[in-house]
């Protein structure tokens, strides 16, 4: 965890192209569920399979661009959670 947090820190600093940061809770290999919490979470899981929608989604979300993102397991649809949290506009990186 340490090196990611290194990379991250050094990723912000840089303005030369777009960048989003997809930050997951402890990874489970149980199927997706579709749902998910995105923005300041708390602690918790999310399947491989629901943190791969997630990327695929934010791929086309230029509006993503200079946040840094948490995704736990949620209530919500993935994609209703992302839509929320990217117009927030609130970055979860605090390095």
């Amino acid at each position: 965890m340490h090196w990611k947090y290194e990379a991250d820190k050094n990723l912000v600093k840089r303005d030369t192209f777009k960048w989003t940061i997809v930050r997951p809770g402890g990874l489970t290999n149980e199927p997706g569920t579709n749902k998910a919490a995105v923005g300041r979470t708390h602690l918790g899981q999310i399947s491989r399979d629901d943190v791969a929608k997630v990327l695929a989604l934010l791929a086309d979300r230029e509006d993503a661009a200079g946040l840094a993102l948490d995704v736990v397991g949620g209530e919500n649809s993935i994609e209703e959670s992302l839509d929320a949290a990217i117009k927030r506009g609130e970055t979860d990186f605090t390095g």
